[in-house]
Parts: C-alpha cells; structure tokens; sequence
C-alpha cells in the first residue's frame, strides 16, 4: 500500500474537513531513534517513540505531528527551538521540521499535515521568533485559522499550497489568524500505561467521545519504566480495524508510536471513505 499519498489517491474524503477527519498521528515525533540524544541523560529507548525523522514519519503515513519545543538560546534561526520528550531534547530542530514538511509537500502537494505543537516549553520560551520562524518558512503553506472549517475540496480550490495546519495554546505573540486552536489530547493521564489499561481508557473515551468543531487527538500509546515507549501494533490492528470496532470512526487524531508498525494508516483511510459516504447517504 501507498502510503505517502493515501489522501490524494483518495478523492471520496474530500467532502470532510480537517475536524471531521480521522487522521493517523505521530506521537512525540520529534524524538526518534535516528536523532542524536546527550551522553550523560536517559537511555534512547525511554526517549524515542518513532523510528525515523519526521520525513520518513510522513512518507509512512502520518498526517497529525505532536511536536513539542523548548527554546535553546545559543542556536541560530529556526535551531533555537529544540524538539525534546518530558524535557529531554535531542538533535532535532524546528528547522529539520520544516525543512521535511516542506520537502514532503512539494512531491506531495495535495496532502494536508496537521503540526500539533502540543508544548512549547520554558519560562524563556521566545514566541515572537517561534511565530516569525513559522511564518516565514512555511508561509503558503499554512492554512489561515479561519478556514478551518472548509473541506478539502474547497481548501484546494483557494490555494494549490495551504496544506499545513499549524496548531498551539493561543499566546499574544503568535498571530492567531495564522495559528489554529490547541489540540486537546485524550490520554490515560499515566505515565505508565500497558496495554490493558490503554484499552480501557480508549473503550471510556470512545462513549462520548468529542465533537468535530474542534480537532482533537487520542493517545493510544504505551510505555512501561523498564522499556519506554512499546512497540503495540498488534492491539492497534485489533482496536482500530473497522470489521471488528467503529472506534476509528469516532477519531480525529489517532496518536501512536512507530506509526510505520501497525496498519493505522490503511484503517484511517477507510474510516474517511465510510465517513464521506455516510455525509452522502
């Protein structure tokens, strides 16, 4: 299966909106096993939760990042934010972010990405400069906060390059005709989640799950104290494949781990189709 292309190769979703959408995500997808990470810290393993850059992320599928930054005054430009995982950064930059995006989208150009900057960090967090850097390297490509609403359709019709949703806790420096509303995240509220517990909290939120006039993102990730982030492809394919649950259906941002591992993607899909069929029927 194709996945560096799978909403373009599928026209029938492009009756639905980013919000009514169910969207495969990244979880923590600036911290990846491929990232360079300090000698003297945790071991990789309790850090990385995707397995390469944010590029290959996209290629596999992905079309929701969770980003999170903290600010690092010594780099230069678009190098003074770093991306880190519960505080501890790694050699992934904003600049490798949109230098990905961006060469992800001039080969995919009818793809939509969703950047989920779910922290931005530090009390010496810059947001002037954050707001500046967004603005200037991804430009065109960002959707304007005030067509969030419109479909797919539609958004291809007004540009042939807004494609980018850029997304943050509302801050006064950062232009909010530019940045969209902070995705809430569902999650267990644990640090230590096995799959079990995952389940049920998934299967709890999945009774009332939120509504489409806002994006959201459910984690459905696990991690142990011994192992870090796990590798739960097979629970995804059982939870999310749409002839056994209607969860997918009830998503908008999935967010995993190793998003390349599980058939995510392939379900995603389906659930749009089912999902503008339905707005049809």
């Amino acid at each position: 299966m194709t996945t560096s292309n799978w909403m373009s190769r599928t026209p029938d979703i492009d009756s639905l909106n980013i919000c009514e959408l169910t969207l495969p995500g990244a979880h923590n997808a600036g911290s990846d096993w491929r990232a360079t990470y300090p000698i003297f810290g945790p071991p990789r393993h309790w850090l990385a939760c995707q397995h390469d850059s944010f590029h290959a992320q996209l290629n596999h599928g992905a079309r929701a990042l969770d980003i999170r930054l903290r600010y690092d005054a010594k780099g230069e430009g678009p190098r003074k934010f770093v991306l880190h995982h519960n505080g501890h950064t790694n050699s992934r930059t904003l600049e490798n972010l949109v230098n990905d995006v961006n060469s992800f989208l001039k080969k995919n150009p009818d793809e939509f990405i969703v950047l989920d900057f779910h922290s931005l960090d530090g009390n010496d967090f810059d947001y002037q400069n954050f707001n500046n850097a967004i603005t200037t390297l991804l430009g065109d490509r960002l959707v304007p906060r005030v067509n969030q609403s419109l479909t797919l359709q539609e958004l291809k019709r007004i540009s042939t390059t807004q494609r980018v949703f850029a997304a943050a806790r509302s801050h006064s420096k950062l232009d909010y005709k530019v940045f969209h509303d902070k995705i809430s995240h569902k999650w267990s509220g644990n640090g230590i989640t096995n799959p079990d517990e995952l389940r049920q909290f998934i299967e709890h939120v999945m009774k009332n799950p939120p509504g489409t006039w806002n994006s959201w993102s459910l984690s459905a990730t696990s991690y142990t104290a011994l192992g870090g982030p796990v590798d739960i492809h097979n629970e995804l394919n059982e939870w999310f494949d749409l002839d056994k649950s209607d969860w997918a259906l009830k998503c908008n941002i999935i967010n995993v781990d190793f998003i390349e591992e599980s058939d995510l993607v392939e379900f995603c899909r389906v659930a749009n189709v089912l999902k503008a069929k339905q707005r049809t029927a």
